[in-house]
């Protein structure tokens, strides 16, 4: 299936990865100057750990997104792990650092943050329920094995 078909089944959280991708660029790039939130709520350290948040925002956006059209949950389940972390860690410092101006942009990183969790959760739980196959069977003319070995056949010692 094409990407074109993938995000035609999946837009949603593949905005949601994308969007991650560039904030976490942002934060990669200009630091503490991607957010004002940011910024004031963490004061003398905000420049490091916004790097660091957009590194692990970025990442999580890439796992997510490769998962995602690569149908490999075991790649999209650590991304949808960082992505909740890196919108809890916004959604924090943006309430934070603005208060009631960021409001709108605390409440939809929350919301992020949750969905992302959920996500993350029905797809565990979905594994935790796949059944293994079934052992395979030996074939009928195999000789059965029931722990003794058998008697050596033709001339014995003598």
């Amino acid at each position: 299936m094409g990407w074109r078909a993938q995000l035609s089944t999946n837009p949603f959280a593949s905005m949601v990865a994308a969007t991650a991708i560039l904030l976490g660029g942002l934060g990669m790039v200009i630091g503490d100057r991607a957010s004002r939130g940011m910024s004031i709520s963490l004061a003398g350290h905000a420049n490091v750990i916004a790097h660091l948040w957009g590194a692990m925002f970025a990442v999580g956006g890439v796992l997510t997104l490769f998962g995602i059209y690569r149908p490999r949950l075991t790649v999209e389940l650590p991304g949808l792990y960082l992505l909740a972390g890196g919108y809890g860690f916004y959604c924090l410092t943006v309430l934070t650092g603005l208060r009631t101006h960021g409001l709108a942009a605390g409440l939809i990183s929350g919301a992020l943050t949750l969905g992302s969790l959920l996500k993350a959760r029905a797809i565990t739980a979905r594994a935790r329920h796949v059944r293994p196959e079934p052992p395979v069977e030996p074939p009928v003319d195999a000789p059965a094995v029931e722990g003794r070995v058998p008697e050596p056949r033709g001339g014995g010692a003598g």
